[in-house]
């Protein structure tokens, strides 16, 4: 009996052993068990990402984030670095190229670019952690939209879970709308908007411009052509391609229609006459310098501008919702190939994406220091809003625990879902182009592009002089070799299809 006894006691023992084992390790892979982590040494993640620039309160956010990360049991010091609109996609293509030791950043299709920066390194694939330090994030995304984020197999970031679609459209401010009672009704195209433009260029003079038409961000988008491979390189299908022809968008009829129309508004006055050189977006329209905005819609994207701006804006959609490649990278958190912390990076991104009070702090700051809860989830902003405001909510991490404003419709994300549902797939969605055969000559185009289709989209220059030389120049640089390569992949992934 004595030795029946000792055995049962060492076999509990054993057994204790294990199952502490397991709630440790199961808490470190972010499950969500609240046993302390105690045996993690303290580190600090640097996490850099785009918005309204680099905020007054930043320092109180890094104090109450880092507390509640050891009270999560991550032990970690969090470091906050915001660039502007204008600024990130230079600054973090500066630091990579040093290859300075960071840990978190924000890329895109659209800013800090998501594939040539992950072909050349610069970010750590993340599959064989993602169910270890992430699972919740996993699961949550799906399988589908996971994979929609990958380069030939291997994730290299994390997706926002937010909108999957984008719908072009355009944001009109209210107060202008009601001042010269204009009625948006019947705007269906960028030409429907002359008379509402010309009136309020006519009533407010200098003071605001008509239409925002900068250089990467205009009305050009409204084409809605299906991008094959990053920006700044001729290459597109149309989303209801029929033969899937890979062409020249400068090429087409409808390009040269778009550039004229600029044209003649920037002739009446309608655009900022330098549009063609300014890169920073947000300035004019937080200082209350632009009338119509285009942009990416979704459902509450007016009230969202509404909050972020402090001018109320109501949005016209123009496209319909499509799904595809650049919207399952269009905002993404990535992982340093230079951090010497990624499995603890990565478990941070986990709880951003997971835990409600952690994905507010970053986005909306301290309850009742930076907004007040009105219930809930509805908050309203204090008097301390300005002093930490990044203006990321739209985009960061998981949209749907977010909290919503009080000028927001609190039916907001189940009409989130039902946009997504609505939304119809590219034919393209889940081909991933390879630039490296044709990487010099990608090179020389980004060039050409720089030199003509800033001040073309815009309505710099006059079209009929300047879209022969353009598509000249395209041609020496070796578009056409580009545009073959594109369609030599595109037809073989559709053929393994």
């Amino acid at each position: 009996m004595k030795k029946l006894l000792v055995l049962l006691l060492s076999l509990a023992l054993v057994i204790g052993m294990f199952a502490g084992c397991n709630q440790n390790n199961a808490t470190e892979s972010g499950s969500g068990d609240e046993v302390s982590m105690d045996n993690l040494e303290e580190v600090t993640i640097t996490w850099y990402f785009i918005g309204n620039g680099q905020q007054e309160d930043v320092a109180k956010i890094e104090e109450a984030a880092t507390k509640y990360l050891k009270e999560k049991g991550l032990n970690v010091n969090l470091k906050l670095q915001c660039y502007d609109w204008g600024s990130y996609d230079q600054k973090l293509r500066t630091m990579i190229a040093a290859r300075e030791e960071f840990d978190i950043c924000f890329t895109s299709s659209w800013t800090n670019n998501y594939q040539q920066q992950a072909v050349k390194g610069a970010f750590m694939p993340l599959n064989d952690m993602l169910d270890k330090y992430a699972p919740q994030t996993k699961a949550m995304l799906g399988d589908a939209f996971i994979k929609g984020t990958q380069i030939e197999g291997v994730n290299y970031a994390i997706p926002a879970n937010k909108e999957k679609a984008h719908q072009w459209g355009f944001l009109v401010r209210k107060d202008l709308l009601d001042k010269y009672s204009l009625d948006i009704s019947n705007v269906k195209s960028l030409e429907d908007l002359e008379p509402l433009l010309a009136a309020v260029h006519e009533g407010e003079g200098g003071a605001v411009y008509p239409l925002e038409a900068l250089n990467g961000e205009s009305p050009f988008k409204l084409l809605d052509f299906d991008r094959v491979g990053d920006d700044k390189y001729p290459g597109v299908v149309w989303n209801d391609s029929k033969d899937m022809k890979i062409f020249n968008e400068f090429e087409a009829p409808e390009t040269m229609a778009y550039f004229k129309t600029m044209r003649d508004f920037y002739e009446k006055g309608y655009i900022r006459q330098d549009a063609a050189t300014v890169t920073d977006f947000n300035a004019d329209l937080s200082a209350g310098k632009i009338f119509v905005s285009t942009k990416s819609l979704k459902p509450g994207k007016d009230a969202e501008m509404s909050s972020a701006t402090g001018y109320e804006w109501v949005q016209v959609e123009i496209t319909n919702p499509i799904i595809s490649n650049r919207d399952t990278s269009g905002s993404m958190q990535a992982i340093s190939s230079t951090s010497k912390n990624p499995e603890r990076a990565l478990m941070v991104i986990e709880l951003f994406s997971t835990d409600e009070y952690f994905n507010n702090l970053i986005n909306f700051g301290i309850e009742d220091v930076h907004y007040k809860k009105v219930s809930d989830n509805i908050i309203e902003p204090t008097d301390n809003n300005a002093k930490y405001n990044p203006g990321t909510g739209w985009m960061f991490g998981n949209q749907f625990i977010n909290y919503l404003w009080t000028n927001e419709d609190p039916e907001k994300w189940t009409n989130f879902k039902n946009f997504n549902d609505a939304a119809v797939g590219t034919k393209t969605l889940g081909f991933i182009f390879d630039p490296t055969p044709v990487k010099s000559q990608i090179a020389a185009c980004n060039n050409v592009w720089d030199q003509y289709v800033p001040a073309l989209e815009t309505g710099t220059v006059d079209p009929e002089e300047y879209v022969p030389m353009m598509l000249e120049a395209f041609k020496d640089a070796g578009a056409d070799e580009i545009i073959a390569e594109k369609q030599k992949q595109l037809d073989a992934w559709l053929e393994g299809k």
